[in-house]
């Protein structure tokens, strides 16, 4: 059955917070047992061409993994690309959810990207159903959807687009008159309505997106936003229950100590659904990332500092000044690459922080640096904040290349389709448009010395020189990028 996916592909692209290794970590913080991800048993509902589990596959060889979509088209596109890459340990699949049952087996992680908000009300069940039937007993499942309150000012605008393409058919046509209405609501709106003002924004970054996007989530047939209370009352009657917000704040009562947590936490009390249904009201949440576990689960939300012992951490950490003192409790001001920065005295803690961005991109595991409560419990609130990433393990990716570099095989497939974004070996998505730098990273395939790449180089006619320092500078960049393999 043709969709309107197979009309029109929709952009397909790894997601970094659907990954099992971050579904673990929030086990792991909150005393659950998880499955080993190496030897992990996968599923994607609405997997599309399999661009987010294909790089898992291509990372963990023991795995299993099978996704399954609608859009045959884009099941067809996604098989060529794991025949290509010569994975035995994926399937993907042309299936229909109200057609899918426990036949497809049982799993450690379920992944449901992109789905929920998008298809009608029993379909929607339809997937509730299926991730209960097929979640392990100590399986956990990643569910996305449209979220409210926020979702009221998208849909204002939603129902504004279609009264203005009403009778407009065809996907250039109806692109084209939603471009035409968020253009005249962004010139002729008043400018001093409040309201007025946050539909200006979003009209602006409705302009900005892909097409693609903006056709089938603003404009698809169905759109379909809800509170926090509301979908885990849904994910209640199959048997699944809220563990943790999948990106964004991980609440701890003790790391939110202002006085607008305090004031939050009068009104919801502890009860952490109540709590993080009282922060989306406050922040207007406009999408949810929510991981379920088993409702027989026992959840432990007084996280124990000690769990951290167990992680691993990352952080683009940079101390700022000449003369930086780790070892007394004189100040000293980190910066992030997201542009945060925060100003640190505890020793241990300044020390654990320099030794994790030091490491940077590579993981560093908690057990090596100063074993002090401090640390524990300083690397957790940074963590909560937003300033390092916490995992059960470290992503699957060199940092120095060896004697014949070798590059990630799904990034040289996709140089060689001339993808203008490539999948890095840390899930991320790496905008790669130097001409140069992708024809230098399709020669990394293990047979290459640097002499030979140098050589290469030249006779391809993409440099007129090239010396041997300025080849373990790039190589030096593509590790950086996540895209060597060891």
């Amino acid at each position: 059955m043709s969709t309107s996916y197979d009309e029109l592909a929709y952009p397909s692209r790894p997601f970094q917070q659907t990954h099992p290794l971050r579904l673990a970590t929030a086990a792991a913080l909150f005393g659950l047992p998880f499955a080993p991800i190496p030897s992990a048993r996968i599923l994607e509902i609405g997997c599309g061409e399999g661009a987010n589990i294909v790089p898992m596959a291509l990372s963990y060889p023991d795995s299993k993994i099978v996704g399954f979509d609608l859009a045959d088209s884009a099941v067809a596109v996604g098989r060529d690309i794991v025949g290509r890459l010569g994975l035995t340990n994926i399937q993907l699949l042309s299936m229909d959810i109200l057609a899918t049952g426990p036949e497809l087996g049982q799993f450690d992680y379920i992944i449901a990207h992109g789905v929920y908000s998008w298809v009608p009300e029993p379909v929607r069940e339809a997937l509730l159903a299926l991730v209960s039937a097929c979640l392990a007993p100590n399986g956990l499942a990643f569910v996305s959807y449209n979220a409210m309150p926020g979702g009221h000012l998208r849909l204002l605008m939603r129902e504004m687009l279609t009264h203005h393409l009403r009778g407009v058919t065809g996907i250039e046509a109806r692109l084209g008159a939603a471009h035409q209405f968020l253009n005249l609501y962004i010139d002729t709106a008043p400018t001093d309505d409040p309201i007025s003002e946050a539909l200006r924004a979003y009209a602006k970054n409705l302009l900005t997106r892909d097409p693609r996007v903006l056709f089938h989530d603003e404009l698809g047939e169905v759109f379909a936003p809800f509170y926090l209370h509301e979908f885990t009352t849904a994910a209640d009657r199959h048997g699944l229950k809220f563990l943790a917000e999948g990106e964004g704040l991980w609440w701890r009562e003790e790391l939110f100590p202002s006085s607008r947590g305090k004031a939050i936490m009068e009104v919801a009390g502890n009860d952490p659904l109540e709590l993080h249904q009282y922060l989306d009201f406050i922040v207007s949440r406009l999408f949810h990332q929510t991981i379920l576990c088993r409702s027989e689960q026992v959840v432990d939300r007084n996280v124990d500092h000690r769990r951290a012992r167990q992680l691993w951490a990352t952080s683009h950490a940079e101390p700022v000044g000449d003369d930086v003192d780790l070892q007394s409790r004189t100040p000293v001001r980190f910066e992030f690459h997201n542009g945060a920065a925060i100003s640190l005295d505890d020793p241990n803690l300044k020390q654990a922080l320099f030794a994790i961005g030091a490491a940077w991109p590579q993981a560093v595991q908690i057990l090596d640096l100063p074993d002090h409560p401090d640390v524990d419990e300083g690397l957790l609130q940074l963590f909560t904040a937003g300033h390092i990433e916490l995992s059960v393990a470290p992503a699957l990716f060199a940092t120095k290349a060896g004697t014949h570099p070798l590059a990630s095989p799904l990034a040289r497939l996709q140089l060689a389709d001339g993808a203008p974004m490539l999948t890095g070996l840390d899930h991320g998505n790496i905008k790669f448009d130097d001409a140069q730098g992708r024809h230098f990273l399709s020669l990394l395939n293990g047979h290459r010395s640097r002499q030979d790449l140098v050589a290469e180089m030249i006779r391809s006619e993409q440099v007129a020189t090239l010396t041997l320092d300025q080849v373990d500078r790039n190589l030096e960049r593509l590790a950086h990028l996540c895209l060597l393999l060891a």
